[in-house]
């Protein structure tokens, strides 16, 4: 009754979030084996992931002149976090991307080559000791920023620096320095100059002053995003389709961010024996040596689809 009482609360939840035709067979299927086939990861498969990371990392640390080394290796990592396999599924409109259809989840055919048929992608984040990488949907870079320390854009504490220093660029120069950066690393900046952008420099306020001052940081805007959560708490909000940061005092780029990765042209991080890493058996442990620590997305019993 339990288990019941849990399909039937997940159909629910994707007919809501997802808008698709998923039955409580369909729900029943996925949970009972899908689900703990795709739900878990393996070291084999942490590694094949980490090493397409680090391949599409070193490319645009390379067009985009970043000062990390080249090309990015595994012991350049500080910090890194790989999502379970389910959370790198490509989705068509309402099911997975596969020759099945909406029949991915039709008992009726036999698993294994459903299984198969699933399309897993590297994805997660990494840090080097000044530069963090963002894989989001297909494994695709989603951002790329300096930081100064874990987690912390460069400048990000110390804006201070920055007052009264003078900008080697205006506007107009700031625009021309991200289509460049863009055009480098495949976005399709034809397709988004079309979209209405915007340039504007952060404005900052001193603790204990009493006027703001403009920074040499400049944000180059492309488009807009709305999004919404949802009926349950009518949230809304927007962002750009891609946001480009620029240090005016070098002209170095600080960050990249495309939030919309249909506009990039870069492949897909495809994991084509995903499969069979994942129920390769993991090395004794007395066999291993310590690996940098890496964070997984905790398996649920409300397991959700990939967004």
């Amino acid at each position: 009754m339990k288990r019941l009482i849990m399909l039937i609360i997940g159909w629910m939840w994707l007919q809501r979030v997802w808008g698709g035709p998923y039955t409580v067979a369909e729900m029943k299927e996925m949970y009972e084996h899908v689900v703990p086939v795709i739900n878990h990861d393996s070291l084999a498969y942490r590694a094949a992931a980490i090493e397409r990371m680090l391949q599409e990392a070193s490319y645009f640390a390379d067009q985009l002149k970043l000062p990390t080394p080249h090309p990015i290796k595994l012991s350049d990592i500080r910090h890194r976090y790989i999502s379970l396999p389910w959370y790198g599924i490509i989705l068509g409109s309402n099911y997975p991307d596969t020759i099945f259809g909406s029949n991915i989840y039709n008992s009726k055919i036999p698993l294994e080559p459903r299984l198969r048929a699933l399309k897993l992608t590297a994805r997660g984040t990494f840090e080097t000791t000044n530069c963090y990488f963002s894989f989001y949907d297909g494994g695709k870079i989603r951002e790329v920023k300096r930081i100064d320390e874990h987690s912390v854009e460069r400048y990000a504490r110390r804006l201070d620096e920055l007052i009264g220093k003078p900008s080697l660029i205006n506007e107009a120069q700031a625009h021309e320095l991200a289509t460049q950066w863009l055009a480098a690393i495949d976005v399709d900046v034809a397709r988004l100059d079309k979209q209405k952008w915007t340039v504007n420099q952060l404005r900052y306020l001193a603790l204990g002053a009493t006027n703001p001052v403009t920074l040499p940081l400049y944000y180059v805007r492309f488009g807009t995003i709305h999004y919404t959560n949802g009926p349950a708490n009518h949230r809304e909000f927007d962002e750009p389709i891609v946001e480009v940061e620029i240090l005016g005092t070098t002209k170095e780029l600080q960050d990249l961010t495309i939030n919309d990765l249909s506009f990039s042209r870069r492949p897909l991080l495809l994991i084509t024996n995903a499969l069979d890493l994942l129920r390769t058996p993991d090395p004794p442990t007395k066999h291993l040596e310590r690996p940098p620590p890496v964070q997984t997305t905790p398996a649920t019993t409300g397991v959700q689809h990939p967004k």
